[in-house]
């Protein structure tokens, strides 16, 4: 991480969380934002344990049962991942690099 003494290392900013989960820093924002990820408000932007946005991420995902979205999905199969989904993958597995079977 960042060289600042006294700095927890499992601290991250927007930017440093972005990287280790492949999404924009906006991505992030908007995650931290909507409760997706748990985040701490800092001024104008958040700051992130690594560990605990990395259990929640690990959580299994529970689509809505009343969206019409989700029905949508079901329905193409071929219909590309979000960043959410991209984001627990990564959690998952760490730092290795991601790709799809």
């Amino acid at each position: 991480m960042s060289g600042m003494p006294g700095r927890d290392s499992d601290v991250l900013t927007t930017q440093e969380l972005a990287a280790k989960l492949g999404l924009s820093p906006q991505t992030v924002r908007r995650m931290a934002n909507a409760g997706q990820i748990p985040a701490l408000k800092t001024g104008k932007d958040f700051r992130y344990s690594w560990e605990a946005v990395r259990d929640v991420l690990r959580q299994p995902h529970r689509p809505q049962e009343h969206s019409s979205h989700d029905q949508h999905q079901q329905l193409d199969p071929q219909r590309r991942h979000g960043a959410g989904y991209r984001a627990q993958r990564q959690a998952r597995i760490g730092a290795q690099p991601v790709t799809d079977t």
